[in-house]
């Protein structure tokens, strides 16, 4: 039986050449596509895909966002994240919500299958060029509170997520759409951002983002 999967990402010439390469094995069939977050809700609903194959690069939210979304929504779902970034920077979160492999967009075409094949079988998968070793460190030093030592340590998960959206210019209604919550528990978390990182504006907000270098995270 064939491995279905859902690819997610916004480079339309990307998806294309990828749905080329699945059309050419057998044992891989391409169920559906999905160019932004809340189409690939709609998409791994409705497809049911033993992988999704989802690009961490996914604006205007992040590809972590969606995998995390995903998985609430589907707790069994298999996820191999597919990026150009493969520092542990962009791994460890990932990583941390619940991928099941992390590949770079620098494999080679066997290399990538290989990876796919991997995680739908529910093996996990790491990039060669991701140091396990160097990884597994940051990973400790998050837990321990060490790495990235900056005011949103103090920020939940879910909090989080809607800094990163507001520091990017969307709206409480966008935010809304993108992480599948109600404007006004957009509303709640906002005024808890605010209040932990004692700011008091939207600009305020980006302004302590590009202080911490977080507007490109």
């Amino acid at each position: 039986m064939a491995i279905r999967l859902v690819l997610v990402d916004d480079h339309r010439l990307f998806r294309e050449g990828l749905r080329a390469l699945i059309a050419s094995q057998p044992d891989l069939q391409l169920a559906g596509e999905a160019s932004h977050a809340q189409e690939a809700y709609a998409v791994v609903d409705s497809a049911q895909p033993d992988l999704v194959v989802l690009d961490i690069a996914l604006p205007p939210s992040s590809g972590v966002t969606v995998a995390r979304e995903v998985l609430r929504r589907q707790p069994r779902q298999k996820i191999l994240a597919l990026s150009m970034y493969i520092d542990e920077e962009h791994v460890a979160p990932a990583l941390e919500a619940g991928v099941l492999g992390y590949a770079g967009k620098d494999l080679s075409v066997p290399e990538l299958f290989s990876a796919i094949r991997a995680v739908a079988r529910g093996d996990s998968y790491l990039a060669p060029t991701i140091s396990r070793t160097v990884l597994d460190d940051y990973l400790r030093l998050r837990k321990d509170g060490h790495a990235h030592d900056t005011p949103l340590r103090a920020l939940t998960q879910r909090e989080r997520e809607v800094f990163d959206l507001a520091v990017r210019g969307l709206s409480n209604q966008d935010i809304s759409a993108q992480l599948c919550i109600s404007k006004r528990t957009v509303e709640t978390h906002r005024g808890r951002i605010m209040r932990k990182l004692h700011v008091h504006s939207a600009t305020d907000l980006v302004r302590l983002a590009a202080r911490h270098g977080l507007l490109d995270a």
